[in-house]
């Protein structure tokens, strides 16, 4: 297996779904009326929390999937199409983003702030889960699946630095910055998410000639 180019599509892939930098107002406009302590105890909930629910199911994700009698092919065409229409929403505007910041304003609480919606589902959506099982299948052995995991802790880690510095980097980029490195990920994540339904559609049809 070449580890190294496993490596980049799962780093790349992951980044591209959780959208770090694309967030970054969202995060703002979630915790603008929270003093520093507490934003960034928010923060560090946040990323703690959304990291190990990724990393968890991507170990577990197998077994759920045996569970609920599914196929690893089937996964990845809904999981393309879900990639895909998770673009289409970030380049159409992320209006469902904005409907999970009302929300969140709309009841203040730290903790459950931290869960809902910054970890669960700003930073680990659907996109990301189905991602992360999809990628797992893929690792054939010990030290591919050390190195999905290393990818998403890098991810996490940006996040956080992401956090850290967010006043910083809105004032750099600007909101319109923002959203235009949201978009051009999309792009990626758009492209990503076709190959996820092409290649799942090639093995349901060699399973089907078979």
């Amino acid at each position: 297996m070449d580890y190294l180019s496993y490596f980049v599509t799962a780093l790349t892939t992951i980044f591209v779904i959780v959208d770090p930098p694309g967030n970054i107002p969202m995060f703002i406009a979630l915790t603008e009326t929270l003093d520093h302590d507490l934003r960034e105890r928010v923060s560090k909930r946040a990323t703690m929390i959304g990291a190990g629910i990724l990393i968890a199911l991507a170990i577990t994700g197998g077994w759920l999937l045996k569970v609920f009698g599914v196929t690893i092919d089937g996964l990845r065409i809904a999981g393309g199409i879900l990639l895909f229409m998770v673009a289409l929403d970030i380049l159409m505007g992320s209006r469902s983003k904005e409907v999970y910041v009302q929300r969140g304003l709309k009841h203040i609480d730290v903790d459950s702030l931290a869960v809902f919606p910054i970890a669960l589902p700003l930073y680990t959506g659907p996109g990301a889960i189905t991602a992360a099982i999809v990628l797992n299948s893929e690792a054939t052995d010990l030290i591919s699946k050390l190195l999905l995991i290393l990818a998403i802790v890098i991810v996490y880690v940006t996040v956080r630095l992401t956090h850290v510095y967010s006043e910083f980097i809105i004032k750099v980029l600007g909101k319109s910055g923002a959203d235009i490195i949201a978009r051009i990920m999309a792009i990626f994540l758009a492209a990503i998410g076709v190959e996820f339904v092409f290649a799942g559609l090639a093995g349901k049809l060699k399973a089907i000639l078979h």
